[in-house]
């Protein structure tokens, strides 16, 4: 059986050697990060996992294929030849939990007020100073959006079930499309951009765009004790990019430090954690695990309660060329487009912030109280 010391040499040769770009490959020890440091890509992964395997003469239990037991040459030399298995991935630290009362006692304050309105179909109606919070929201993420450059757009409220199959959301949840008749209601945002570029070529431009409308997916449940955190209907602001990887990723990062900088100003308490992407479940097990360990899904969680509990509220996602290849959207070399998009969950926004800061607007923080947003404007 190898030694940790043995194998951590076989991976690092090998590493330099087949994986990692030439100009970097020198400097790259075992304890370089590959992941986080780009040195290994989404179609190398699949690579160091075989040679792993091959290495140990056995094969790795999907299990154990997570970001926290691959981080680093040695951190696999580890784990792989005696070492604990981390079991889980490793998340961003959670904040700490004010003694606040709140409980989510906020919305239900505003649903006996009227302010918040539960619909039959699972939508959420806003009366008020919460109206006016969405409002808000919206419009900082928009301004963010065409201070990148991005475009607006606007898109229907129905989409061709065509562009689901083709995007792969059909087989892989038909059981949460909504229908209106033989066409569908879109699940998200991005899914009517893409169809605009296919079996084309896309020039090295590339397109940014922003929009906000209504998604719909059928996962509403009237019975559940938090019905208004998992609607069927909501409003859902995306900033939606195709072209280069580097674009891409330059959107993402730049969201997520706007974002963060935000929730510290309005004193939104929540955090950033990474998570598997829905865009790829469909895929192979392998796939899966590769977006999980670079990651190409981060995640916006806003707590809602003293319990520390949280809700998906955004999310910032990096597609790679999942929809260029799905959508055949080229580069005039042939290769693939990749594409990436930033949503945000603007009722599940609210629900978080009324929780945290209380149902009555002379509470909250001056900038988001509509009164004093007006008389600055």
């Amino acid at each position: 059986m190898l030694s940790a010391a043995e194998l951590e040499q076989r991976l690092l040769r090998f590493t330099r050697e087949r994986l990692a770009e030439p100009e970097v490959a020198a400097s790259i020890t075992v304890d370089t990060r590959l992941f986080e440091d780009r040195v290994i890509d989404s179609l190398k992964v699949l690579e160091l996992i075989a040679f792993l395997q091959s290495a140990l003469e056995r094969k790795i239990p999907d299990a154990q294929i997570i970001l926290a037991n691959f981080r680093t040459i040695a951190t696999i030399a580890s784990v792989f030849t005696g070492g604990e298995p981390i079991a889980t991935l490793r998340r961003s630290r959670r904040p700490r939990v004010s003694a606040r009362e709140s409980g989510g006692s906020a919305v239900r304050e505003l649903m006996r007020r009227g302010e918040i309105q539960l619909t039959a179909e699972g939508g959420m109606l806003l009366r008020g100073p919460v109206a006016s919070l969405l409002d808000y929201f919206d419009r900082t993420a928009h301004c963010w959006a065409l201070a990148v450059g991005a475009t607006d757009v606007v898109f229907p409220e129905e989409i061709p079930p065509t562009a689901l199959e083709r995007a792969g959301f059909m087989a892989a949840f038909p059981q949460k499309v909504v229908w209106a008749g033989h066409v569908a209601r879109p699940p998200a945002v991005c899914y009517h951009h893409y169809p605009h570029f296919a079996d084309g070529v896309l020039d090295h431009s590339g397109s940014l765009v922003t929009a906000v409308g209504r998604c719909y997916r059928n996962e509403f449940d009237a019975r559940s004790t938090h019905p208004a955190e998992r609607l069927s209907a909501f409003t859902m602001r995306e900033v939606i990019a195709i072209g280069k990887a580097s674009v891409v990723e330059g959107l993402r990062t730049d969201m997520m430090d706007r974002v963060t900088r935000w929730m510290k100003e309005i004193g939104i308490e929540g955090f950033i954690e990474t998570a598997t992407d829905p865009f790829f479940t469909t895929e192979s097990k392998g796939r899966l695990l590769m977006q999980q360990m670079l990651p190409l899904k981060y995640e916006l969680r806003l707590r809602v309660d003293d319990s520390g509990r949280t809700v998906a509220a955004a999310s910032f996602n990096n597609h790679q060329d999942h929809f260029g290849k799905a959508f055949s959207i080229q580069f005039p070399s042939g290769e693939p487009a990749h594409s990436g998009c930033v949503a945000f969950g603007w009722e599940r926004w609210v629900i978080a912030f009324v929780n945290q800061h209380g149902p009555n607007e002379a509470d909250w923080p001056a900038s988001t109280r509509a009164n004093d947003v007006a008389a600055t404007a």
